[in-house]
């Protein structure tokens, strides 16, 4: 997938790439932002998640942010 070179929302270029989403935990600890998805949605037990981490392209000009994960191909079911 191609990343964004203009904001589609304003159409600025001013875009910051690649920007990492941080998610806190337990008692404040960082971690990169994830999307999940499972292999076998349909099981009681041992779904098989599968994991992206998600990087964030965010307009300098009007600050839309869009999401995107890192590994897309790993997250297919």
């Amino acid at each position: 997938m191609t990343r964004p070179t203009q904001c589609a929302k304003c159409g600025s270029r001013d875009v910051i790439a690649d920007a990492k989403v941080i998610d806190r935990g337990d008692y404040s600890a960082q971690h990169d932002l994830q999307v999940a998805t499972y292999r076998k949605p349909q099981a009681l037990l041992f779904k098989g998640q599968v994991t992206s981490t998600v990087s964030a392209w965010v307009c300098g000009a009007c600050g839309f942010v869009e999401l995107y994960a890192d590994d897309p191909g790993s997250i297919r079911g």
